[in-house]
């Protein structure tokens, strides 16, 4: 129920029925109806510290998901219509317990409540809406059918939806010219071979264009104003060489317009729309962290790069308003948590809008400033919400595996790819005489990564999304008699056996999204523990020979991920940590006579003896091409590695004699890459992450109805 009495916080005055806050009876700040809600039942249980999960059941009748989100996005604007003119604020946060109102509410006339309103945001699944009393009087069939409907109704994924390209392999990462008429992206084809290319969407019988012809890998492109010229990144790894890339499309002539970081993924691109500056995501810099960086196109190549934030925020994806004012951007928080915040460009000033998600997608704006389209990924499942920047409003836009959206400039028409990625086990035969390929070893209609075989249980540890999150799960060796074995329903990665098969390690970010932690389940009870650490990013581990410890590569610097990590002994027991490495540790074994075999950043097998503080190369990185795709054999080691870009190789060395022998090779999309392997030595087969399905396109909604 609402309360409608108004009431004072010090110098403001709460309007319940107006949904507003006055300040000295003049300024007046209209809110949402929950956010007024929130602050009622704040006033109405003052002093006391209110838990998170209570204003979730009474707001949003427990629905947690929802609530989660919508509660935080609810405190903050709160706390900024409520603060007072010497900084002080009215609302804190009494951390692990939940909310607290400062002030003592002062009613202006005896408290009095009336129904809520009806909400004014929105989220992954739709406010349920009831029927009016009058339907109750309906016969029981007819009811149902009501109910059918109004469930029904709510949950209709958009229509209108057009499929613009429909090649074999991926086309990813749409750039809409501004009219809108052509579409540019990039083609992954199932061979692995990657180019530019562009689609007349007015003559879609018309093979698209391609634009770019090389072994290189291309990045997300962008247009400028005029829909004549394209800017994109173009890496070449083995030269060790990054540039951006100015294109004209009719003449296919091409200008190198500077130099781009080789650290950090090619995905994230953006323009101004003046046309002066290019915005885009790496590792570079003074800072070297991961941020967002501006290059002006017209400006030396040489030209010292410039976070357009702070170099130590750890920004990624970005989007500039059609104005010019704001940049939407994304920042991580954690490997597990990312926001995303309106940056204004002029005075620094930031809003934070989208709170908690796991991995962002993608940002773009509608032409008319207001409404931000954005992309999220949850268990390897994309889906697609509309942002009202003004109210705060979020839409969800019911379109399986929505990614990386872009308007054209000119026209709302929204362009965005749909991926989907299917994911199962696959195992493969050792002990054959005859080359053979993989076999499925667990298949079901969800995704299942990551297995690891423990010899002395007979089972195989793996991830599966079976429940909507990826949680642990067992089962025997033949992929029957599943078990689930955690429900945190948060992200959670890696999972390793125990060598006497009674526990798994595993990795699982923070509920409170400040980083992860490393956590072992006991099997029979399905107790969790948290592994003592003093780091709050890790990353895969393995287990000591007596168990009692953890081998793990930790984030020294959560800043930079890809740099400043080693090997750490983490004891069970809380005993200090104890750093094995120092030469960029990333994925090692210790063995029972207590020397290290890793990988480090780059490729190569190390081995490090005790008591040594130099470590011998054991394969070379020509030969060895992976940091966590391998496993030890009773003879040696397995493992993946990279010769091309078109097809990944499995080869066994043999650790007495140091001969390499190929075991099989596969095409690249059928391996999941960095997947981790595990040896069955009772059946001699190897067990790993396999692609079913891996399949994007691109597609273009005209109409999208605002909020």
């Amino acid at each position: 129920m609402l309360q409608q009495t108004p009431f004072r916080l010090g110098q403001f005055r709460v309007e319940p029925l107006e949904c507003a806050i006055y300040l000295s009876d003049s300024e007046k700040q209209s809110l949402q109806p929950k956010f007024i809600e929130v602050l009622c039942y704040l006033a109405s249980h003052y002093p006391r510290v209110v838990p998170r999960q209570e204003l979730i059941e009474h707001i949003w009748q427990g629905n947690g998901y929802v609530g989660e989100k919508a509660l935080t996005n609810a405190i903050w604007h709160l706390r900024q219509a409520l603060k007072h003119p010497d900084g002080s604020e009215s609302i804190q946060t009494i951390r692990k317990s939940g909310y607290q109102l400062l002030r003592e509410p002062e009613y202006l006339s005896p408290p009095k409540t009336l129904a809520p309103a009806a909400s004014e945001t929105s989220s992954t699944n739709q406010r349920r809406r009831y029927p009016p009393l009058w339907l109750w009087v309906l016969p029981m069939p007819l009811l149902l059918l009501v109910f059918w409907w109004l469930q029904t109704e709510e949950l209709s994924p958009i229509s209108g939806i057009e499929v613009i390209t429909t090649q074999p392999g991926m086309e990813l990462f749409p750039a809409p010219t501004p009219d809108g008429r052509h579409v540019v992206y990039k083609w992954r084809r199932p061979d692995g071979s990657m180019d530019l290319y562009m689609q007349d969407t007015q003559q879609p019988n018309l093979s698209p264009k391609q634009l770019t012809f090389d072994e290189e890998n291309e990045g997300r492109a962008v247009w400028d104003m005029t829909g004549k010229v394209l800017y994109f990144r173009r890496k070449n790894d083995d030269l060790e060489t990054c540039n951006m890339i100015k294109l004209d499309v009719q003449s296919l002539q091409e200008q190198i317009i500077g130099k781009c970081p080789l650290g950090g993924d090619l995905h994230y691109l953006d323009i101004t729309p003046d046309n002066s500056t290019l915005a885009y995501w790496g590792l570079e810099g003074v800072a070297d962290k991961p941020a967002v960086y501006r290059r002006r196109i017209n400006s030396e190549s040489n030209e010292t790069p410039v976070c357009l934030t702070e170099c130590d925020m750890r920004d990624r994806d970005m989007a500039f308003s059609p104005n010019g004012q704001y940049l939407a951007i994304s920042r991580r928080l954690s490997r597990f948590s990312e926001n995303i915040y309106l940056h204004d460009l002029a005075t620094g000033q930031e809003r934070l809008m989208i709170e908690g998600e796991s991995d962002i997608v993608g940002i773009t704006w509608h032409p008319d400033g207001k409404h931000l389209v954005y992309g999220v990924q949850r268990a390897d499942s994309r889906s697609g919400y509309l942002l009202n920047v003004v109210t705060g409003r979020l839409t969800p836009l019911n379109i399986e595996g929505f990614s990386y959206p872009s308007f054209a400039k000119q026209t709302p028409w929204l362009y965005f790819q749909t991926r989907s990625e299917f994911y199962q086990i696959a195992y493969l035969p050792l002990a054959n005489d005859l080359p053979s390929s993989p076999f499925p070893f667990l298949q079901s209609d969800y995704n299942h990564k990551y297995p690891d075989y423990s010899n002395a249980s007979d089972s195989i540890a793996y991830l599966s999304n079976e429940s909507g999150n990826y949680e642990i799960w067992i089962a025997d060796a033949d992929g029957n008699q599943r078990q689930q074995l955690t429900e945190l329903k948060r992200p959670v990665l890696f999972p390793k056996w125990s060598h006497d098969g009674k526990r798994i390690a595993f990795l699982a970010a923070n509920a409170d999204g400040s980083g992860d932690s490393l956590m072992v389940v006991e099997v029979a009870t399905k107790r969790i523990s948290r592994v003592p650490s003093p780091y709050n990013g890790h990353y895969r581990v393995t287990w000591t020979a007596d168990d009692s410890a953890l081998v793990g590569s930790i984030y020294m610097n959560e800043d930079t991920e890809e740099r400043e990590r080693e090997l750490f002994l983490l004891p069970l027991d809380g005993s200090p940590v104890t750093q094995l490495t120092y030469d960029g540790g990333r994925h090692g074994v210790l063995l029972e006579d207590g020397s290290l075999l890793y990988t480090r950043s780059e490729p190569g097998l190390y081995r490090l003896s005790p008591g040594s503080e130099q470590s011998e190369l054991l394969i070379s990185a020509e030969q060895f091409g992976t940091r966590y795709s391998w496993t030890l054999a009773d003879d040696g080691i397995i493992y993946f590695t990279d010769p091309g870009t078109r097809y990944k190789d499995i080869k066994h060395y043999d650790a007495r004699s140091g001969e390499i022998k190929p075991i099989l090779r596969l095409p690249v999309p059928e391996v999941v890459t960095e997947s981790s392997f595990s040896l069955d030595s009772k059946r001699q087969r190897l067990l790993f992450s396999n692609t079913i399905k891996y399949q994007s396109d691109i597609k273009r909604l005209k109409h999208l109805e605002l909020n």
